[in-house]
C-alpha cells in the first residue's frame, strides 16, 4: 500500500495497543490476518503475494527507524511476532500511571457527564491492555462515590435504583444534566414571578419605524437647517464696529437684506441690533436727521404764550436739580446753564 490508513507506530511504542488493533481491523478486512498466524496441519501454504500484501501493510505504518531495524524480514508472520514482544514491555510502564490515574479520578472534577465517560473509557483501555480493567460495578461506584457532596440526596436515589450496566448509569446522569440545563435556561429569561412581555404588532413596528421615523427624521433635518442659518447670521453680525457693502451694488437680491435703520447689508430692519446713537449716525448722514425731521416734545411739557408775543416753555414738574424759570425772574451771571428738554440726547454723544 502507498497510503497510510492510520496512526504510524511510535519508536518507544506508547500506541502499540491502537496501532496493534488498527492492523489487525486492516487486515480482517483484506482477508490477510491468517497471514499473521501459523498456518494449520495439512493446510496448503500461502502464497507469496499474499504474503508480501500483509507485509506492505504493516511497513507502511511503521516508523522509519523500526522500519530500518526490521529492513530484511520478508515474513509477515515473524515481524508481527517480534513487534509484539518488543513493544508488550510497554505493560510494566504503562500500567503504574493507569492504575495512578484511577485511583485519582473523580466525576466532580468534570464540568460534564460526557467528559467524564470520555475519561473513563479511556483510561480502561489502558487498563485492558495491562489486563486489568475495570468490571462495571468498579466503574459504577467510582462515579457515585466521587459525585459532589451537595449532591447526597441525588448519589443515595442513584444507589437505590441498583445499576448494574455502566452505560445505563451515564445515560441516566445525562438525562438529568439535560433537564437541569433546562430549567436554568428557562429561569433565566425573566425574573422570578413577572409575565412575559407581548409580542409587538407587525403594522406597529412598521408604522413606527416607517412614518414616524421619516417625519422625525424631516423634522431634525429642518431644525438642524435652522440652527445653522441663525448661527451664520449670528457670526456675520458685526456689532456696529463697521458697515458692510455688498459685492455688487446693482444686485436686487441684496435690497431685500438691506437694514434702513444702520445701513448695513447682512441683515434685515426687523432684525437689526446696532445699538440707537450709531443708527442715528447713520440717518444723519443719509440726510435723515430725526432730530430736525421729527421734532417731538414730552407729554410733560407745555408752552405758554406771554404777553409779547414769544413762547416759552416750562414745566409743572420738572426734575429736582433743575429750575423753572417764570415771567420777569432774571438767573445770575453765575447760571449759565442752557437746558434743552426737547432733546434726545440723554449722554451727550450724539453731537
Amino acid at each position: 500500500m502507498a497510503g497510510k490508513e492510520f496512526e504510524t507506530l511510535a519508536l518507544d511504542g506508547s500506541n502499540f495497543p491502537q496501532w496493534a488493533m488498527d492492523i489487525e481491523v486492516g487486515l480482517t478486512t483484506r482477508g490477510l490476518f491468517m497471514c499473521l498466524s501459523a498456518p494449520p496441519a495439512g493446510a496448503p501454504p500461502i502464497p507469496d503475494y499474499v504474503k508480501f500484501g500483509a507485509l506492505s501493510i504493516i511497513r507502511n505504518n511503521l516508523h522509519p527507524d523500526v522500519k530500518a531495524e526490521y529492513m530484511y524480514e520478508k515474513n509477515p508472520q515473524v515481524l508481527w511476532e517480534s513487534l509484539k514482544q518488543r513493544y508488550e514491555q510497554q505493560r510494566a510502564c504503562v500500567l503504574p500511571e493507569a492504575t495512578h490515574q484511577w485511583n485519582h479520578l473523580r466525576f466532580q472534577d468534570f464540568k460534564s457527564v460526557d467528559a467524564y465517560n470520555h475519561a473513563v473509557h479511556k483510561l480502561c483501555t489502558k487498563l485492558r491492555f495491562c489486563e486489568k480493567e475495570p468490571t462495571d460495578a468498579d466503574k459504577i461506584e467510582k462515579t457515585l462515590s466521587t459525585m459532589l457532596p451537595s449532591q447526597w440526596i441525588l448519589t443515595e436515589q442513584y444507589r437505590e435504583k441498583g445499576f448494574t450496566v455502566y452505560s445505563r448509569l451515564i445515560q441516566s446522569l445525562r438525562q438529568s444534566e439535560k433537564n437541569h440545563e433546562l430549567s436554568v435556561w428557562n429561569s433565566q429569561q425573566r425574573p422570578t414571578g413577572t409575565a412575559p412581555a407581548p409580542l409587538p404588532e407587525v403594522h406597529a413596528n412598521i408604522e413606527k419605524n416607517g412614518r414616524d421615523g421619516f417625519k422625525n427624521h424631516s423634522r431634525n433635518h429642518s431644525s438642524k437647517s435652522k440652527r445653522r442659518k441663525d448661527r451664520r447670521s449670528r457670526g456675520s453680525f458685526n456689532k456696529g464696529k463697521g458697515i458692510s457693502k455688498p459685492k455688487n451694488g446693482n444686485n436686487n437680491n441684496n435690497k431685500r437684506d438691506t437694514c434702513y435703520r444702520c445701513g448695513c447689508f447682512s441683515h434685515s430692519t426687523r432684525n437689526c441690533r446696532t445699538p440707537k446713537h450709531l443708527a442715528d449716525l447713520y440717518m444723519k448722514s443719509v440726510g435723515h436727521d430725526r432730530k430736525t425731521s421729527d421734532k417731538r416734545y414730552e407729554a410733560h411739557f407745555i408752552t405758554q404764550e406771554h404777553g409779547d408775543g414769544a413762547k416759552t416753555t416750562s414745566t409743572e414738574a420738572g426734575p429736582s436739580n433743575t429750575t423753572s424759570m417764570h415771567q420777569g425772574e432774571t438767573s445770575s451771571g453765575n447760571d449759565k446753564i442752557v437746558v434743552e428738554y426737547d432733546s434726545n440726547d440723554m449722554f451727550g454723544d450724539l453731537n
